[in-house]
């Protein structure tokens, strides 16, 4: 895959993993200001007494605190600027993140455009964010994006296109990882995420961006991944905890190689049918990785050989079988999609240059259909 070894990476994020370190958060922020903006989801945090217990922790060092708590799934580019303007309204010093994914990505573009100034959309990719930005501190409540350690953050334009922020200014200044938040994650919600994160580590994998140090955490996470997920779905915390570290790992991985296929043609999925992400990236990879097969049959039998799973079928049947065992689709006609509406799937997939480009050789559209054309 790679001829020599050439790389340049950073992660300027500090990373704590440990259960229980949510009750760290005040003595972590401790020297970043005297008010945090904590941004959450509508509802997850306020249930369980999350955003109570961060505001008084917080209030413990002396750290005032305010909410925007108005993150929907796939967030907009508008609650990105939304929140930026609570930030500047209320004039605050740092970010605190608590939630999934599209809380941490709001969280990103809201600190790029308060800091800057503007319009998220004003920072769109290929623009790189390079600039120092002010501190976030982004927490994970799910175990699937590895938002809380990569330079992107994804938002949903007008056209409902996913667009994409990035740059090593991007980067939370911390990562605060407790499987404690986890007891709390929806059967539903663990296989969609772990499927999110199965799919980073993949499309890290089978890259033309790949180097040595990327196959390090995708492989290792994939390997993870495929033992941790069942038993994690069924609510078991240590396989959370494990899920939640593979998440991470997977995370990393996408800084070096970005996403490819999976998430390229997923996108449509998810704006078209409210697919959840996860989901949609997995169920595109089940086209995908005949193709990966074929093409890089050495990187295939790397991965098998790392992972270490029955790959009897290949590695589309060893995802098949995972997928039904958490409950996830493996088909979209499952979706309601059939071979008539073929074509405005592999037209809006291919709108997704920015991932398809990444891919270990070219994604035209004869490539997209057989691709979709093998999952209905």
């Amino acid at each position: 895959m790679y001829s020599s070894i050439s790389f340049t990476y950073e992660l300027p994020t500090r990373i704590v993993f440990s259960r229980g370190s949510l009750g760290k958060i005040g003595e972590l922020s401790k020297g970043l200001g005297r008010k945090a903006l904590i941004v959450t989801g509508r509802g997850f945090a306020k249930k369980y007494g999350f955003d109570a217990r961060i505001r008084e922790e917080l209030a413990r060092v002396g750290i005032e605190s305010v909410f925007f708590s108005e993150v929907d799934p796939n967030p907009s580019v508008e609650t990105a600027d939304r929140c930026a303007e609570v930030a500047r309204r209320e004039k605050i010093d740092f970010f605190v993140a608590f939630g999934g994914g599209s809380v941490i990505d709001t969280a990103k573009a809201a600190n790029v455009t308060y800091t800057l100034g503007g319009s998220a959309k004003d920072y769109l990719w290929p623009r790189s964010v390079d600039e120092e930005l002010l501190p976030l501190l982004a927490i994970p409540t799910t175990h699937g994006t590895g938002s809380e350690v990569t330079k992107y953050s994804v938002l949903v334009d007008e056209k409902q296109m996913k667009v994409a922020i990035s740059g090593r200014g991007v980067y939370p200044s911390l990562a605060l990882l407790d499987a404690e938040v986890l007891r709390y994650l929806p059967r539903d919600q663990s296989a969609s995420t772990g499927l999110d994160a199965l799919s980073h580590a993949v499309e890290a994998f089978f890259s033309g961006k790949s180097t040595p140090m990327s196959d390090m955490y995708a492989l290792e996470a994939a390997r993870i991944i495929f033992r941790k997920l069942p038993c994690a779905v069924d609510g078991f915390l240590e396989c959370r905890e494990w899920m939640l570290y593979a998440s991470m790992l997977a995370g990393v991985a996408i800084n070096f190689t970005g996403t490819n296929i999976g998430h390229g043609l997923g996108y449509p999925l998810t704006t078209r049918l409210n697919l959840p992400h996860g989901f949609a990236s997995a169920l595109i990879l089940l086209g995908a990785v005949e193709l990966y097969e074929s093409r890089l049959p050495h990187r295939a039998e790397q991965f098998r050989r790392h992972v270490d799973i029955a790959m009897v079928g290949g590695l589309r049947e060893a995802l098949r079988e995972l997928y039904q065992r958490i409950g996830a689709p493996t088909s979209l006609r499952e979706l309601g999609i059939d071979e008539k509406q073929l074509d405005l799937y592999v037209s809006e997939g291919l709108k997704y240059k920015r991932n398809l480009q990444n891919a270990p050789f070219e994604v035209n559209e004869e490539i997209v259909r057989e691709i979709l054309a093998k999952l209905i």
